[in-house]
């Protein structure tokens, strides 16, 4: 099992900034909308809190069934799970309206974006370990909100501030997925 707290996240603000405007319906962007957008990711970047856990089991060592989008050659599979904490949402219920109306589009996609690069960030390190043993990953593949349990049973999700109630993640923005280890072609370099 890895887990890993507190990393950080490099808020996207060019990409948090298109979505805004795509959901607003601005069709030219104003000056003011952009600052207002930087100023709202530097605020409430410091309540970010992302976290990391998972863990890697060989085909033969698995603790359960599932293999949805599994690549014919698997030889493992990685279940993660990440959240960016509640803090975010707590920190908005304070002021509603801080920035403006635009405020809980803005916060929403932050938090999207937090949670999107947290996950790229357990891809990265599930990535390095499989390299390590010549093999690649596969895309990610989400897990059902019917199997979270299930999953939850095998990394102690707990460790990072998460639990499942009634098929959803706790809090909000987390999310779980799985990447399968697939044998390389390329040998490593000693």
């Amino acid at each position: 099992m890895r887990k890993i707290k507190n990393f950080k996240v490099n808020l996207r603000v060019k990409e948090i900034s298109r979505v805004v405007k795509k959901l607003i319906g601005a069709v030219e962007p104003s000056v003011e909308l952009e600052k207002t957008i930087r100023q709202c990711c530097r605020f409430y970047v410091k309540f970010l809190v992302p976290s990391a856990i998972y863990e890697t089991f060989s085909k033969e060592t698995l603790p359960f069934a599932y293999e949805k989008g599994a690549p014919p050659k698997w030889v493992a599979k990685s279940v993660f799970f990440v959240t960016i904490c509640d803090n975010l949402y707590d920190e908005y219920k304070k002021n509603k309206s801080v920035f403006g109306e635009h405020t809980c589009k803005i916060v929403s996609e932050i938090a999207i974006d937090a949670l999107d690069q947290s996950k790229n960030f357990a891809q990265r390190l599930i990535s390095n370990e499989a390299s390590e043993e010549n093999c690649e990953i596969s895309r990610v593949v989400d897990i059902p909100s019917n199997l979270y349990s299930e999953f939850s049973k095998v990394v102690p999700i707990d460790k990072i501030g998460i639990s499942i109630e009634s098929e959803d993640i706790i809090p909000k923005y987390s999310t779980c997925g799985l990447f399968y280890w697939i044998p390389s072609n390329k040998k490593r370099k000693k």
